[in-house]
């Protein structure tokens, strides 16, 4: 995990009821915007991104990236939501949002624009030319689009949440209530299993929503290696698991002071690979030798005798290194009677890097 990074989440001194699972349209839908402006971040949202091209008219999807600031890297809080009652419907949860009062409203949005700039008084900006001023700079540093939005934030909150919602409805309705429908099933059935899981076994489960995130003792707590570092007590804050299929590759968690915990993950694991996992994979293949041995195994599996023949070395030196590459998780092995096969394994190559794996290819 990288140090001085982690966002953690207390769990030392609450009671099991103190998370919740529950489905949230507003949070799925907002995961589904952000996949759409970020789709090469995330390729299995893509069938559903080309399908709303085709669906949605042109000025919806120029209105959605003017708005896309509001669920980037850093997504609004409202986006999630904003109580732990049961299961709401999108216009419940919409409503919600109408309701939020204008200094949250204006917090919220702010933040997110300016991706959680913390030099920023945020529940300043409704009445300190100052912190206006300082937000305004912040948010031209940044992109023309946020600078626009925050304007208009500052401007007149009241008018920007009235067209936010009213994009936010008119997208469900032509580029998301189809997909919300054949998602719910699926989104339910995990929520019924974490809700299994939490009775038998406990808070402990959060850890197992993502493989970047780890259980620790004294105090008890579970640490996920996000870029933004905070932390959270369950004791203090109830914490709701929103499952999620938009939302993979990420981890989304809201951890704001009065609100609920919120933690979106994605259904059936992130198949996320953890910092400690990726450095020690690119350390491995630092070494020429490694490098040269992984050409050669990518091409067709071969023994520990064959490689030393091929490369010129010992046995014991092939050994070595096919121990280093197995360890990081770049190697697969096949036995045939007494004889040992080794392959790489494209599949981790590639999640480092297309060009590493076309160069070992060549």
């Amino acid at each position: 995990m990288l140090p001085g990074v982690p966002i953690i989440v207390v769990l030392e001194g609450a009671a099991d009821d103190r998370c919740v699972v529950r489905l949230s349209p507003i949070a799925e839908l907002s995961a589904a915007l952000h996949a759409l402006n970020e789709i090469d971040h995330h390729p299995r949202s893509r069938q559903w991104a080309d399908a709303v091209a085709g669906a949605v008219d042109r000025d919806l999807l120029e209105r959605a990236a003017a708005w896309a600031p509001l669920w980037g890297s850093l997504r609004a809080r409202f986006l999630l939501p904003l109580d732990d009652r049961t299961d709401r419907t999108l216009d419940k949860e919409l409503a919600d949002v109408e309701a939020l009062g204008v200094a949250h409203l204006v917090a919220m949005c702010a933040e997110a624009i300016v991706d959680r700039d913390r030099t920023l008084r945020y529940d300043r900006l409704s009445r300190d030319a100052t912190v206006v001023r300082q937000f305004l700079d912040r948010a031209a540093h940044l992109s023309p689009e946020r600078l626009a939005l925050a304007k208009r934030l500052v401007d007149d909150p009241v008018s920007l949440r009235h067209d936010l919602v009213a994009f936010l409805r008119a997208f469900a309705s032509t580029g998301f209530e189809r997909e919300w429908r054949s998602l719910e099933s699926a989104l339910r059935q995990d929520a019924r299993r974490r809700c299994h899981d939490l009775e038998r076994r406990g808070l402990g489960v959060i850890a197992d929503l993502t493989t970047t995130a780890h259980e620790h003792a004294r105090p008890r707590r579970i640490v996920f290696d996000k870029l933004y570092d905070g932390t959270a007590k369950v004791a203090d804050q109830v914490c709701l698991l929103v499952p999620s299929v938009h939302v993979r590759p990420h981890v989304t968690i809201k951890h704001n002071a009065g609100l609920p915990i919120v933690i979106q993950y994605a259904v059936g694991g992130t198949d996320d690979v953890s910092y400690d996992v990726v450095r020690k994979r690119m350390l491995t293949l630092s070494d020429p030798i490694r490098i040269r041995m992984c050409r050669w195994i990518l091409r067709e599996p071969h023994t520990t005798s064959d490689l030393a023949r091929r490369m010129g070395m010992s046995e014991p030196q092939v050994s070595r290194h096919l121990r280093r590459l197995r360890e990081a998780g770049l190697v697969r092995t096949r036995r045939e009677g007494r004889l040992v096969f080794y392959t790489l394994d494209a599949e981790s190559i590639q999640r480092l890097g297309g060009d590493l794996l076309d160069a070992l290819r060549r």
